[in-house]
């Protein structure tokens, strides 16, 4: 793929769901970031949620939202945010095609401003990556304003002899993650690569959680849980089941969290 590696003076991402979103879920978000001196990248955010008088107040907090969720925020996010979002921009080549969306797609647009070229409008070939960093970069924006904190994952393993503990907090607003392993007495701290989180924590959020088999206590019988960051905790195989399809989930869950266990 052709890369453009000029250097970047600011982007603006504006996205809407994809028709077939229905509300509480449906929303629109414009995110202009512009790099300023230091390196990192001053944001301005704004996030819309629509169609929400088709619904009840109580329909709406069932899904565990407030009755305004909308937001504004403008601020600087940390420098690895200009590093992250300029390796993207170079991998990005802008269509400028006026073909509508489909209803079951989302709709992505981006301006970029690179120096020394014109400002450049259109919808990137690389969607799902922008996608996918504009939902970083939301969580990094709500983590920077206090809104949200971190995400923290706790995978518990109790034996007869012995438990095992990993807890995972994942920091957004600067891009780093940092494990905790505590087995007995024993504590063992390590980092983990940030390319890496991704496909943990699809693989992880892919399973079935059964909210009413949860508890908000932490387990003292033996058997491996998982606390995905709502303060309940999961047992395998009893509350985290198997996705349909895909029987090996739980076993592929238990084998990559084994892994991040520090040696």
């Amino acid at each position: 793929m052709e890369t453009n590696h000029s250097p970047l003076r600011a982007f603006e991402i504006t996205f809407q769901t994809a028709g077939i979103i229905p509300p509480p879920y449906a929303h629109r978000y414009e995110l202009r970031g512009t790099v300023n001196r230091s390196g990192g990248l001053d944001v301005v955010f704004d996030i819309h949620y629509v169609d929400r008088d088709e619904l009840t107040e109580e329909e709406i907090l069932a899904e565990g939202f407030t009755l305004n969720d909308d937001f504004h925020w403008e601020g600087a996010l940390h420098p690895a945010w200009q590093e992250e979002v300029q390796k993207l921009v170079g991998k990005t080549i802008l269509n400028k095609t006026t073909r509508a969306a489909d209803d079951s797609e989302n709709r992505i647009g981006l301006h970029l401003e690179r120096a020394g070229e014109e400002p450049q409008f259109g919808k990137p070939r690389n969607r799902e990556a922008w996608e996918y960093a504009g939902q970083e970069l939301i969580q990094a924006i709500y983590e920077t304003a206090q809104v949200e904190a971190p995400l923290k994952l706790i995978y518990l393993k109790r034996m007869k002899d012995k438990s095992v503990q990993l807890e995972m907090n994942v920091f957004f607003s600067k891009r780093t993650v940092k494990t905790r392993m505590q087995v007995g007495s024993l504590e063992k701290t390590k980092n983990l690569r940030w390319d890496d989180l991704n496909p943990i924590l699809k693989m992880i959020y892919a399973g079935e959680f059964l909210v009413e088999k949860a508890v908000e206590r932490e387990p003292k019988h033996p058997g491996q849980f998982l606390n995905p960051g709502d303060g309940l905790w999961y047992e395998f195989g009893k509350a985290l089941q198997n996705p349909s399809g895909n029987n090996r989930y739980l076993d592929d869950v238990e084998r990559t969290l084994d892994e991040l266990l520090p040696e």
